[in-house]
């Protein structure tokens, strides 16, 4: 063992606020709809806009910070990056960034707005 894992002053103070990789029910609902539009099967943006709403609002009443909302989105829109090598990478790609970049700004409003 290493002498800094042995200093309690080099350890963190406090675990993160959620989990790194469990993902919460809505957080695969909104997954679900980031791999369909890596995939190119969304239906319709409704089903992706109220994923947004639902994990926003999960997060904003843990405690959650703007910031912290919306890097645990990025993180959840990586998850079907790792689909490309199954169909085409670049078209793929091109509508999984759109749908993140909807869902950020989506998640930003919702953010402020909602009580």
């Amino acid at each position: 063992m290493s002498l800094t894992l042995k200093i309690p002053e080099a350890q963190p103070n406090q675990p993160p606020a959620h989990p790194l990789y469990k993902l919460s029910d809505n957080e695969l609902r909104l997954r679900a709809q980031f791999v369909a539009a890596f995939n190119d099967t969304m239906q319709s943006g409704w089903e992706l806009h109220v994923a947004v709403l639902d994990v926003v609002d999960e997060l904003k009443a843990r405690g959650e910070s703007v910031d912290d909302v919306v890097e645990r989105i990025k993180y959840v829109a990586a998850i079907p990056i790792a689909f490309h090598y199954r169909v085409g990478y670049r078209s793929g790609h091109a509508q999984l960034t759109e749908a993140g970049h909807r869902a950020i700004a989506l998640a930003n409003k919702r953010y402020f707005v909602s009580p």
